[in-house]
């Protein structure tokens, strides 16, 4: 427990920035977590591909930062600006759109009727939740009509304050660049702005987003604007860090153990220290790392090969977790599981008198074998309550689409993130070391690492018996 507190202390400290991703503290921490790996023996990652990894430790990716606040949406009478009545998370178109038309397309849960190449199309999220828990479901919703070519997709939401409640909106977007482009976009792509429902019922005029929902038929409307940008990017690099623990008889087969390491950053003067969000996810994984190691180190396995991967770019929208789910070092083919921790080192308000508890999060979503490993792990070494409240599927919160597990089990990768609940300090300066329950962090570590053990020395692989769904 003393060496968990030890690593946050250094981790979460004023002198780590706040660890945003792609900037000095982030490569801090970097540093930091690939000497704890070199301290407990575990050798630098032998890639198949060896232009993926740096030093043995790190898989770097490329990023574009852009300068929030460079959309604006003009009208003839108004002019609409970031964040007080519009928010976007993705690239910056590199010319400015003007609007004559926008195709209502409702929910976005059908498939489109129209063509929608090059197209403003108009998006209902009022049935997606509120706040940020609209941001999993929509995610997922868009995925299909940015496929489908639309140039800039308006997003009807109930309020944007309760979303930035919620939702840290920095001084800066990143995003992952478009393959074969620079970090400049001169070309049209599928740009998303959110917006209150009053502002684009002011937009469409005669009609409203409440009377183009109950008739529930995707048409196009007259609508008058230009979205105008101001381009200001620039290039970044940052690092996903390694520690692979080789298998012995199956270590073709890899069991991921995942954690974001980089937060905010500092804002206004200000350092967001993450020691919760992820600060005691990554020590958790520094430890679990050591106690790998060391037992294959005493000749006690594992069977499977285990790759600790502490991940950045979480905060800014899963990128790291995402850069590597598409850039596999090790084939997915062969990635039994992914076990994620976010944020496990507080208690929220549900559980302030409880009994240890963590959430359990899509355990059973694609494998029965995984939950029961769970199960088995906690029953037989930690004796947690596991609360399933937020695996449901009717979660209003939607955190199953909110951390790094989901890159892995979109790709049909069976995966578990574990999580002990939001609280006052998400997302604020608050979030320090001395509010940290090092007990529970402790506790909830090892029911990672046994289920992890049970998981990577169990004779059959686990069995993906469930559907993917989106």
């Amino acid at each position: 427990m003393e060496e968990l507190r030890e690593h946050l202390t250094v981790l979460a400290s004023d002198a780590f920035l706040g660890r945003d991703t792609g900037k000095e503290g982030q490569k801090m921490a970097a540093a930091y977590l690939k000497d704890q790996f070199v301290r407990a023996g575990i050798p630098p990652v032998r890639s198949p591909d060896p232009t993926q990894i740096t030093e043995g430790y790190y898989q770097p990716y490329e990023l574009v930062e852009e300068q929030a606040g460079s959309i604006s949406l003009e009208t003839i009478n108004d002019t609409l600006t970031y964040p007080k009545e519009l928010i976007y998370f993705n690239e910056v178109l590199g010319t400015d759109v003007l609007v004559t038309e926008v195709i209502y397309l409702g929910a976005a849960d059908r498939v489109p009727k129209w063509p929608l190449t090059g197209k403003v199309v108009l998006v209902d999220a009022a049935g997606m939740g509120s706040g940020a828990a609209v941001l999993g479901p929509l995610r997922t919703r868009l995925d299909g009509v940015r496929a489908a070519g639309a140039a800039v997709i308006l997003v009807s939401v109930p309020s944007l304050e309760d979303l930035a409640k919620e939702v840290h909106l920095p001084s800066t977007s990143v995003r992952l660049p478009e393959p074969g482009k620079g970090p400049q976009r001169t070309t049209s792509g599928s740009q998303t702005i959110l917006m209150e429902q009053a502002s684009i019922n002011a937009l469409l005029g005669k009609t409203s987003v409440q009377k183009l929902a109950r008739k529930q038929k995707q048409r196009a409307i007259p609508l008058t604007c230009t979205i105008r940008t101001k381009s200001a990017s620039k290039k970044l690099i940052a690092e996903n860090v390694l520690a692979f623990i080789e298998g012995s008889d199956k270590k073709e087969e890899i069991v991921i153990l995942t954690a974001h390491y980089d937060h905010i950053g500092v804002e206004n003067g200000v350092v967001y220290n993450g020691a919760d969000d992820d600060g005691s996810g990554t020590v958790a994984l520094i430890e679990i790392a050591q106690a790998f190691a060391k037992a294959k180190a005493e000749g006690h396995g594992p069977r499977r090969s285990i790759l600790v991967m502490p991940v950045s770019g979480e905060e800014k929208g899963l990128l790291g977790s995402r850069y590597y789910s598409e850039h596999p070092v090790f084939p997915l083919d062969n990635t039994v599981a992914d076990l994620n921790i976010d944020m496990i080192g507080r208690v929220d308000s549900a559980h302030a008198t409880s009994a240890p508890y963590v959430y359990v999060i899509g355990s059973d979503r694609l494998s029965t074998q995984l939950h029961a490993a769970n199960e088995q792990a906690n029953a037989a070494y930690t004796k947690l309550i596991l609360d399933y409240q937020f695996n449901a599927e009717s979660d209003p919160n939607r955190f199953y689409y909110r951390s790094d597990h989901y890159n892995f089990a979109r790709k049909g990768v069976p995966s578990i993130f574990y999580f002990s609940g939001v609280h006052e300090d998400y997302h604020q300066p608050g979030d320090d070391v001395e509010k940290i329950r090092f007990d529970l962090l402790q506790q909830r570590a090892k029911l990672v690492f046994h289920t992890a053990w049970i998981i990577a020395n169990q004779e059959q692989r686990l069995i993906v018996d469930k559907p993917l769904r989106p």
